[in-house]
């Protein structure tokens, strides 16, 4: 593969980032617009002669985004693919086998190295592009720790704009991707400042109407009620409203929940009222920052909850005098034409805009899908305007945009047959739209992270203008100066970074404590186990099995998680859900379906045990159901504490059945076999109870599918592994007569 580099014309900052990043792994931090892609393909195009080249992005739109730039660079095109979840299983092999520049998004690559698709060994660099994500359980994090582990010659490029708030943030970043040298540059720096466009930003502040101030009266009530309360209680500290915040609530709400997990049930009270709080909080903000349609549509959901009895808070706040008041206050507003000062506001804003420029480019964030719908209305309201949504792809309550629509509408977009697109989160990272001429946000958010991926969408090749919707004496003033106090602490933190040469020594990840250190050397075994997981199951458990050295093959399993052989299958429960599954019928639904496939079926438990007490149910139920798990279904139980403890039960279990026992494994989600005699076994492995071994044996004993349907209940049980229930079951099944219910 060629690279044309004489088409790479890199700035001076770029080329001295260029010679960081050549020697260490590298973390980018540069404002939005400032070419941190032409570094990755630099860097790529230096690193290729040694590896193929990994680019990972958060989305599809914005691989595809990265794909078009480093096509530019690179020949023949031929040997560069883009692999998201929508690419062809053909297409997906091809591009792992072949390719020497490879984009794609995080979860597809993790998918195919847990399935054994894809080896890092070979790749010599690999791009984490809007690295902050490198935090948590991010695909980001397991990646990096699986390419440092095998990699032939592993080198990382990192690249944000805005790398997080805090210290502890940015460290962690560093951590999870082994960054060992940092080079950041923000919109002051010397290197930068003549790259720089200008930004206008403009507040325009607007006053609540007297109806809204009298149903936020009643709201506040609300609030109070419950606060004075919990103070009684020592629960909190104050009443004042001013001096609580959804965190506080949060964070209350989790030590209740943890005292209740003790056995401290007398917080139970308190822990409704303070769901009930959180809720009531919400829809306070909803209508101070947002939309009375939007306030409307929050508490139909509630009322909807409280008639399903899904919560006691539900109830409470069904039952509550304020909380209906302030309900029929918004009926009868809506019913009279009222709306929030915002809408007739940003109406303005947009119209002055296209007056100024016809042809301009405006992006407006809002925080929730329900305002949408009334924005669009109020701005379609303008001449001249195109105006569409750009939302993501999921929702409780519509199908929200597919990947491909939402590349159609940014493709209109910058061919400017729409002037005005009004986005959700989903916008903040990855449009390549360099000539936005406005962004607006309808509610100021408090994050840094999100309020510079925002703002960082305009004043790329010319001024920028930034329009900033402020509720008078509302939280929305709070959210303003919070992220205005944490994007200077993160300056001043990049600032120090880049000032102390922030070279860090990284550690090497090591392979994982894997149990057979605890089996004596005589008896080790060199074979890797095979573990099918379902695929609901991508998650630290199955990463944590590969990471110990499982062979995890994922697909969708007809019951439980987790097959260890063919007669071991495992469901997997975390705490929190195993009484919601109880509630909604899942959870005998689920024990019938691996009973009826596994002689040994298995549950583990993950979490702490006594949490599941916490929960507003009656303890009879829940010992009753344990009690009819065990003896009616017979499903053994075992317990782990966190996902680690769960993958070196399930390692040690399958090492026992097919390493110890010598008993093979197989889940039917496989492709169905293709030759008669392996079709002649995967017929009778449907079977209930019966895996390969046994399916073999049956046909050794009875020469063909035929002779086992026909045999008598005697015959069957002389063959070995059938019992008397086994046989029954099986003759009752072969033989059962048919209907639908």
């Amino acid at each position: 593969m060629q690279f044309l580099k004489e088409k790479l014309n890199l700035r001076l900052y770029q080329q001295t980032i260029l010679s960081s990043s050549v020697e260490k792994n590298t973390l980018v931090v540069l404002p939005t617009g400032l070419g941190k892609t032409q570094i990755a393909v630099a860097l790529a195009g230096l690193r290729l002669p040694q590896g193929r080249i990994l680019v990972l992005a958060p989305t599809k739109p914005l691989v595809l985004q990265h794909s078009k730039v480093f096509s530019e660079f690179f020949s023949p095109k031929e040997e560069l693919s883009v692999v998201t979840g929508a690419t062809t299983a053909s297409d997906r092999k091809n591009a792992l086998e072949n390719a020497k520049i490879i984009l794609a998004t995080p979860q597809t690559v993790k998918h195919d190295i847990l399935s054994g698709k894809l080896s890092l060994k070979d790749f010599s660099l690999i791009v984490f592009d809007e690295a902050h994500r490198a935090a948590g359980n991010y695909d980001y994090v397991f990646i990096a720790k699986e390419y440092m582990k095998i990699a032939n010659v592993p080198r990382v490029l990192a690249l944000t704009a805005s790398p997080g708030s805090d210290a502890e943030a940015i460290e962690e970043v560093c951590a999870n991707l082994f960054i060992e040298k940092t080079e950041s540059r923000d919109r002051e720096h010397p290197e930068v400042r003549e790259y720089v466009k200008p930004m206008v930003t403009d507040f325009k502040f607007v006053e609540l109407p007297d109806e809204f101030l009298n149903i936020k009266k009643h709201l506040e009530s609300a609030i109070k009620v419950r606060l004075e309360e919990l103070k009684q209680v020592q629960i909190v500290q104050t009443s004042d409203i001013k001096k609580i915040n959804r965190k506080t609530l949060l964070a209350i709400q989790q030590n209740l929940q943890a005292k209740i997990s003790q056995g401290d049930y007398s917080s139970a009270r308190a822990l409704s009222m303070i769901a009930a709080l959180i809720k009531i909080w919400h829809a306070h903000g909803l209508l101070e920052s947002e939309s009375l349609g939007a306030v409307k549509s929050y508490f139909e959901t509630l009322w909807r909850d409280a008639g399903l009895g899904k919560t006691r808070a539900a109830k409470d706040i069904a039952n509550d005098m304020h909380m209906r008041v302030a309900y029929s206050l918004v009926l009868s507003s809506l019913e009279r034409g009222l709306e929030h000062p915002k809408l007739s506001a940003l109406k303005e804003i947009i119209k002055k805009q296209m007056e100024k420029n016809p042809k301009s480019k405006i992006l407006v964030f809002s925080e929730f899908r329900d305002n949408i719908g009334k924005q669009i209305e109020v701005i379609d309201e303008l001449s001249g305007v195109e105006v569409q949504k750009f939302i993501g792809q999921a929702s409780k309550k519509e199908a929200g945009m597919s990947q491909k629509t939402q590349i159609e509408v940014l493709e209109r977009f910058r061919a400017g047959e729409i002037n005005v697109l009004v986005c959700t989160q989903v916008a903040e990272e990855g449009l390549d739209i360099p000539q936005v001429d406005l962004v607006v946000f309808y509610s100021p958010i408090p994050s840094v992270i999100r309020t510079v991926q925002r703002r960082g969408r305009t004043g790329r090749q010319h001024v920028g203008r930034l329009a900033i919707l402020i509720t008078k004496n509302s939280r929305d003033e709070t959210y303003y100066w919070a992220a205005k106090r944490r994007e200077e602490k993160m300056n001043l933190l990049i600032r120090n970074m880049n000032e102390s040469g922030a070279e860090r020594e990284i550690q090497q990840p090591r392979n994982e404590i894997n149990l057979d250190k605890f089996v004596p050397s005589a008896e080790k075994k060199e074979e890797k186990v095979l573990i099918f997981a379902d695929v609901r199951e991508q998650g630290p458990v199955v990463e944590i099995l590969f990471s110990l050295g499982a062979n995890v093959k994922i697909g969708a399993l007809k019951a439980g998680d987790f097959v260890l052989s063919e007669d071991v299958g495992v469901e997997r429960k975390i705490v929190s859900d195993f009484v919601a599954s109880l509630i909604d019928g899942r959870l005998f639904e689920q024990a019938s379906k691996l009973r009826s496939s596994f002689p040994k079926p298995l549950v583990i438990l993950e979490g702490n045990f006594s949490e599941i007490f916490a929960r507003n149910v009656n303890p009879a139920a829940l010992w009753g159901a344990f009690s009819s798990l065990a003896l009616d279904w017979n499903l053994n139980f075992l317990f782990s504490e966190n996902p680690r403890q769960t993958a070196e039960l399930l390692l040690t279990i399958a090492k026992r059945e097919q390493l110890g026992k010598k008993k093979p494994v197989s889940a039917r989600d496989e492709v169905k076999p293709k030759t008669l005699i392996d079709m002649q076994q995967y017929f009778i492995e449907g079977l209930p109870s019966v895996g390969p071994t046994l399916a073999r044996n049956l046909l050794k004993h009875f020469g063909s599918p035929r002779n086992i349907v026909n045999a008598s209940l005697e015959d069957l049980q002389k063959v070995d592994g059938v019992g008397g229930k086994k046989a029954e079951l099986i003759k009752k099944i072969l033989e059962m007569g048919w209907k639908t219910e």
